[in-house]
């Protein structure tokens, strides 16, 4: 694979240049993943939904602020 002058002068710059050039498309493939895993879902039938969390996020702090006494 190769890169554009200035991305490659970039990435040798870095430490790691290999990793630090990885690490640029990650989002993008975590993405695609995402998209074809819900795809797939979808056509199994399989539907996701979101629940209410059980409780509020001031419920534990309100337990916490009990136990220490204020």
């Amino acid at each position: 694979m190769s890169l554009p002058d200035d991305m490659a002068t970039f990435g040798k710059a870095k430490s790691n240049a290999s990793a630090h050039t990885a690490r640029i498309p990650r989002p993008q493939m975590l993405a695609e993943e995402l998209e074809k895993s819900a795809r797939v879902r979808a056509e199994a039938g399989i539907v996701v939904t979101v629940a209410e969390p059980a409780e509020s996020e001031e419920d534990p702090l309100e337990r916490w602020g009990r136990v220490a006494g204020r």
